[in-house]
């Protein structure tokens, strides 16, 4: 029997879907200019030719993976902990809690939030800058600039996803050491 072309498109998107989760591990691994199509292509089980029916160019699979990754990283628990009627520090610490156990968790976590934060994730940056504000004015974090402070935090987080990336035996960082960014 035929398929309907709405059958179609949900295969399509699907076909997509898979494709970027079998990415992000290969690009947080290899990075843009460290990444050929062809291995690429291989590692998601697909034919070169076919991956270009799905995108433009490698930038742009790049470019999608990116904001894959930003759906993946654990952003919509997040926006609950940073949601909660809790003083802020005690959102800092569930956040941290909840980032520190996620990359320890498993590889892909790593290369999420990795691959997340590679894009400048807008969105965690506004969720952490607010969060910073408020402690700011209760005066239980370091006074300067919000936006810069949560920048710092999550670059600590990038740094700590791509090591626990390389070397799965890494001890990672506490939530404390980790809030010292925040909390001066």
């Amino acid at each position: 029997m035929p398929r309907s072309r709405e059958q179609f498109a949900q295969i399509r998107e699907e076909s997509k879907t898979n494709m970027l989760e079998k990415s992000v591990l290969f690009f947080a691994e290899n990075g843009l200019e460290g990444t050929r199509i062809g291995a690429l292509a291989k590692s998601v089980g697909m034919a070169q030719g076919s991956l270009y029916s799905y995108f433009n160019s490698k930038e742009d699979f790049y470019d999608e993976v990116l904001k894959f990754s930003c759906e993946k990283n654990g952003i919509e628990e997040i926006r609950e902990m940073a949601a909660l009627d809790i003083p802020p520090i005690r959102k800092l610490r569930y956040i941290s809690d909840f980032i520190l156990k996620r990359i320890a968790s498993e590889k892909i976590n790593c290369a999420y939030m990795m691959m997340s934060l590679q894009k400048k994730n807008e969105e965690l940056l506004s969720i952490m800058e607010k969060i910073i504000k408020e402690g700011q004015k209760e005066g239980s974090f370091a006074k300067g600039n919000a936006g810069k402070i949560a920048d710092y935090y999550l670059n600590v987080v990038y740094i700590y996803s791509l090591k626990k990336l390389h070397d799965p035996d890494l001890v990672l960082i506490t939530s404390e050491e980790l809030e010292r960014v925040v909390r001066g």
